[in-house]
C-alpha cells in the first residue's frame, strides 16, 4: 500500500513539473514575440518618409531632381502623343459633323431630284395598308411586316431598295428548311426611266406580298380544317 502511495506522489510531481515547463515555455515564446514586434516597429520608424516641413522647404529641390532623373526622351514623346491625341479628336469631331441626315440630304437635291423623290413617296403612300418608317438615314414603307421599298440618298443620288418576294422560291426554301435571306434590288433614280422602273417595281413587290399573304391565309385555313377533321375522327373513335 505504501508503494502505491509513493508511486502516486511521484506521478503527481512529474505532472506538476510538466505543467510548469509548458507554462514557462509559453512565457518565453510570448516575450520573444514582443521583442520581434518592437524591433519591426523600430525599423519602420527609421525608414519613414521625410518630415513634411522639410519636404515643403525643399520642394523646389525635389522637383529639379525628379526632372533630372527623368529620361530625356520622355517629355518630347509625351508632347507628341498629346498632339496626336488632339489631332485625332479634332478629326473625329469634324468627321461626325460632316454626317447629314436624310432631310438635310433632301434639301441639297436639285429641284428635278426632289420631284423624283416626292413622286416615289406618293407612290409608296398610295399603297393600301402601307406604313411609313423614317430615321435619320432612310425611310422605308411596309405592308404588314414586309418592306417593299426603302429610300436613301447617297452622295446626292436617290437610291431605292426593293424587296420583291418570290413565293415559289420561298415555299421551296421553307419545305427544305434552308436558311436564305433575299437581297433587295437597288435602283439609282437619275431620270424618268429609272423613276418609272422604281414605281413599276413597287407595284410588283406589293402584288407579290399580297399573293404571299393570301397563300398563308389559305394554308392556315387548310390546317384548321385538317385539325378539325382529325379531332372529329378522334371523337368518333372514342365514342365507338
Amino acid at each position: 500500500m505504501e508503494v502505491m502511495i509513493n508511486i502516486f506522489i511521484v506521478a503527481a510531481i512529474l505532472i506538476g513539473i510538466f505543467f510548469v515547463f509548458i507554462a514557462g515555455r509559453d512565457v518565453v515564446l510570448e516575450e520573444k514575440e514582443k521583442r520581434q514586434k518592437r524591433k519591426a516597429a523600430q525599423s519602420l520608424s527609421v525608414g519613414k518618409l521625410p518630415d513634411t516641413d522639410a519636404f515643403e522647404a525643399n520642394g523646389t529641390e525635389y522637383a529639379v531632381c525628379a526632372a533630372m532623373s527623368r529620361p530625356a526622351e520622355e517629355q518630347p514623346e509625351t508632347a507628341a502623343a498629346a498632339a496626336n491625341a488632339t489631332e485625332l479628336s479634332e478629326n473625329t469631331i469634324a468627321f461626325s459633323a460632316e454626317r447629314s441626315t436624310l432631310d438635310e440630304k433632301y434639301l441639297e437635291l436639285s429641284a428635278e431630284q426632289k420631284g423624283y423623290y416626292d413622286e416615289i413617296v406618293r407612290c409608296a403612300m398610295a399603297v393600301d395598308g402601307s406604313k411609313r418608317y423614317k430615321n435619320s438615314g432612310a425611310e422605308e414603307y411596309k405592308v404588314g411586316r414586309s418592306t417593299f421599298v426603302k429610300i436613301k440618298i447617297r452622295r446626292g443620288v436617290i437610291i431605292c431598295e426593293l424587296v420583291i418576294p418570290n413565293l415559289a422560291f420561298k415555299n421551296y426554301v421553307n419545305d427544305n428548311k434552308v436558311a436564305v435571306k433575299q437581297a433587295p434590288v437597288s435602283i439609282k433614280v437619275t431620270d424618268e426611266a429609272t423613276l418609272s422602273a422604281v414605281k413599276d417595281s413597287i407595284s410588283i413587290a406589293v402584288k407579290a406580298i399580297e399573293e404571299e399573304r393570301a397563300y398563308k391565309k389559305e394554308q392556315a385555313k387548310l390546317r384548321r380544317k385538317l385539325n378539325y377533321a382529325n379531332a372529329k375522327n378522334a371523337a368518333d373513335v372514342k365514342a365507338e
